[in-house]
């Protein structure tokens, strides 16, 4: 199974070629403000060097958020401009299940918490289990809550028995002197499209017309 994964919830912009759940390919880098600008020339710096075709390529899998407002909708406009060109499904995957994904974490509770906006951060916690290899969309079991946290001790969790894995919250572990359970991982379409992979047939969407990103919040204009 061939796919193209995309992952643009947060300042990094991220395309990989997942060929039978190995990354043959990935192009990325941490670009704040410039994903609809940057992406369609990291597709095309990902494709044409290998002569890939979108005819190929079997789906397109994508970060569905929480995450960025604008990120997700320009990742998942381009990820329905692929599919619906060539009538391929999409595959959306959680963001945080592909942060807990990278960590490599295959044991013990989890907390895993990302950076939104302000001192606002996104966090899931409790139930992140890896069943063999694999990661199944059952362990999405917790309520993902946005929380306005000035350090670790506002998350609520035990960091002396849950490991947390975040995406640029250091400064919330500015107070803890022991960052053994504590670990930063890169939001990547790898883990996108690795997830994708190994969960294609319970989270593919064959007609995604109205798939829309999981915002978590709302957010609100003005006030």
């Amino acid at each position: 199974m061939k796919l193209i994964a995309i992952e643009t919830s947060t300042d990094v912009c991220s395309i990989a070629f997942i060929d039978n759940g190995i990354c043959k390919n990935i192009i990325e880098g941490v670009i704040p403000r410039q994903h609809a600008e940057k992406l369609p020339l990291f597709y095309n710096d990902l494709v044409n060097p290998t002569g890939l075709k979108l005819s190929d390529i079997d789906a397109i899998a994508v970060s569905i958020g929480p995450g960025s407002f604008t990120g997700l909708r320009i990742g998942l406009s381009y990820a329905k401009g692929l599919a619906y060109s060539h009538k391929k499904p999409i595959v959306p995957v959680p963001t945080m299940l592909s942060l807990f994904y990278g960590s490599g974490i295959i044991d013990g509770d989890v907390a895993v918490v990302m950076h939104s906006h302000g001192n606002k951060y996104f966090i899931q916690q409790s139930g992140l289990r890896v069943y063999g290899s694999e990661i199944k969309k059952s362990n999405k079991c917790s309520v993902i809550q946005v929380l306005k946290c000035e350090s670790v001790y506002d998350l609520g969790v035990d960091i002396s028995s849950t490991k947390i894995v975040h995406w640029r919250c250091d400064k919330l572990f500015n107070e803890v002197e022991n960052k053994q359970n504590i670990l930063s991982v890169n939001p990547s379409a790898k883990w996108i499209g690795k997830l994708a992979y190994q969960n294609f047939h319970e989270w593919v969407v064959e007609k995604p017309y109205k798939l829309v990103p999981e915002y978590v919040s709302p957010f609100k204009i003005g006030k």
